[in-house]
């Protein structure tokens, strides 16, 4: 039985690492792999996931009174979380902007964070819920900004999932964790 409840993990990464249709196994690799980064604070009861409402039209039959067709348009599917604390680099991947880095090649070390224009960041974004369930969000926009919680300033993050642009990936996917970590092959 899936409740989907809270939120235990959240992973992001770019949103080359999946370019094929999702399977428990594909997860497996990428959450093992060295191109996923981990969320490591989320503030509070930050993390929500929400749905809204369809919208419909319905067109009715002048002579009856009889809706006789209706247009539909799905609802839009957001997952919204704060970041408590968090490095420059995450903010500079989840905000944009640059990081500003001392030193050069693989001895510089980042030290600050710049603004730039901004920017409409796309991310694979990766929820582990606390009844064990993935929620995967392979190409998404997320919009962050800077927002204070509890007298600091946090990240507030919102991601949105959006039609990937590689043919066969759907916009979100669901796992169960067990069945994940227990794939062997695609």
């Amino acid at each position: 039985m899936i409740t989907a409840s809270g939120i235990k993990k959240i992973f992001y990464a770019e949103t080359s690492v999946i370019t094929a249709d999702l399977t428990a196994f594909a997860l497996k690799t990428l959450l093992g792999g060295p191109s996923v980064k981990e969320v490591p604070n989320v503030h509070g009861d930050t993390w929500n996931l929400e749905e809204s409402e369809a919208s419909a039209t319905p067109y009715k039959n002048a002579l009856n009174g009889k809706v006789y067709r209706r247009d539909v348009e799905a609802g839009e599917i957001k997952a919204n979380y704060t970041i408590g604390q968090y490095s420059y680099d995450q903010k500079g991947d989840l905000l944009g902007g640059t990081v500003i880095q001392k030193g050069t090649g693989a001895g510089a070390t980042t030290i600050g964070w710049k603004r730039g224009d901004f920017a409409d960041v796309k991310k694979t974004m990766v929820f582990l819920t606390k009844d064990d369930q993935y929620c995967v969000f392979p190409y998404a926009s997320t919009n962050a900004r800077e927002t204070n919680a509890d007298k600091a300033i946090g990240l507030s993050v919102s991601a949105t999932p959006l039609e990937p642009p590689t043919t066969g990936i759907a916009s979100e996917y669901w796992f169960d964790k067990a069945e994940v970590d227990a794939a062997t092959s695609v």
